[in-house]
């Protein structure tokens, strides 16, 4: 196909639809039927009477129809109103200057009521479209409060809930001291105590993160006071493996939110005891790359699902095959709450195997002496 040819082909009008098709039929239709009743009162009217009509009709179909079938009615009515009606009759002759005004007067009414019709559909389908969107925003803007709203009860719930079990929780832990290490139940006790503990400490850790209430509070601290605080909560968990850390005795001091850090460091740890093989070593790597404290935690479990190392940090995510027990909420706060020191944590599955989670946090430096 020649470029003529594609421009003829694009630039063809759109096909026409039924309801124009229908409008074309009718405006026919009533130039027929007006014709043949004005022509059978013709000798008690005249002339004029019937252009007056056939003009009339004309006004009428352009407030309801389009522009082309009001146009075709318009010449249409004009030849019948000049070969049948105007004197010489049976002749497209016009002898008299009126009727030529009166002719032109069809074209003229035609194209008026065409272009204002056009102008007010147009202002009709803007207005409507306007309408449309407000509507739309109103609607989003109505969804979105009540989002926060649920978001924001939920949150209260939660906090609310949390709170209220830690009551229990500390008079399970004084009846423990109570019973002391002699009674056969009191370890069962004490596991499924620190289990319900952890799991009220998350919820309320994950509150606050979404309701952005932390604020980090740097100051000068050393990388392996960190690392103990990290660990200490979770020494029962970490007794099956070894821990290999290295990078640690060279750092000077640093400058960041120490109490966070340990938090996301425990999480991170916490859920490599999960997963990795009894005996096996679990592995940190701290290292200073141009500003960036740089923290790695490996393990030698199965690895990361695959395609899932960025829904690990999603709320309530478990992956495939997981240990009973557990929040799934462990890493969406470690994720929350090093964005909320500027730094931010990544995840994948290392070539050698295992799972291995990437901290990079921007820090200051200063020399121990």
């Amino acid at each position: 196909m020649s470029a003529a040819q594609r421009t003829s082909v694009q630039s063809s009008p759109p096909p026409l639809s039924l309801a124009e098709v229908g409008q074309y039929s009718w405006g026919l239709t009533l130039v027929f039927v007006l014709a043949s009743t004005c022509w059978v009162l013709l000798s008690y009217t005249g002339d004029t009477f019937a252009a007056l009509v056939f003009l009339m009709a004309i006004v009428l179909a352009g407030t309801r129809w389009n522009r082309g079938p009001v146009l075709l009615m318009a010449v249409v009515s004009a030849l019948v109103w000049n070969y049948f009606f105007i004197p010489p009759q049976y002749t497209l002759h016009i002898e008299k200057p009126q009727d030529v005004v009166m002719f032109s007067l069809f074209f003229i009414v035609a194209l008026s009521m065409g272009h204002l019709i056009t102008q007010l559909r147009a202002r009709e389908a803007a207005l409507a479209q306007h309408h449309q969107e407000r509507e739309h925003l109103l609607a989003e803007k109505h969804r979105a409060e009540l989002l926060a709203e649920s978001e924001r009860l939920h949150h209260t719930l939660l906090d609310s809930v949390a709170h209220e079990l830690k009551t229990p929780i500390a008079i399970i832990r004084t009846a423990l001291d109570g019973l002391g290490q002699g009674n056969p139940y009191a370890q069962e006790i004490e596991t499924a105590n620190r289990r319900l503990q952890r799991i009220v400490e998350s919820f309320l850790e994950m509150t606050r993160v979404e309701s952005d209430a932390l604020e980090p509070k740097p100051d000068w601290c050393e990388i392996g006071d960190v690392l103990h605080a990290a660990t200490k909560p979770i020494q029962q968990e970490l007794a099956g493996h070894t821990l290999l850390i290295t990078g640690t005795k060279e750092m000077p001091l640093l400058r960041f939110d120490s109490r966070l850090l340990a938090q996301v460091l425990g999480n991170v740890l916490h859920n490599a005891t999960r997963y990795a093989p009894p005996g096996s070593d679990i592995e940190i790597q701290a290292a200073l790359v141009d500003g960036m404290l740089e923290l790695r935690v490996r393990d030698h479990g199965p690895g990361l699902p695959l395609g899932a190392e960025e829904q690990l940090f999603d709320k309530f995510y478990r992956a495939p095959d997981s240990p009973t027990g557990g929040t799934g909420l462990g890493l969406a706060i470690a994720r929350g709450l090093m964005r909320a020191m500027k730094g931010d944590i990544e995840a994948y599955t290392h070539p050698e195997g295992g799972a291995e989670f990437m901290l990079h946090l921007p820090v200051k430096t200063r020399s121990a002496a």
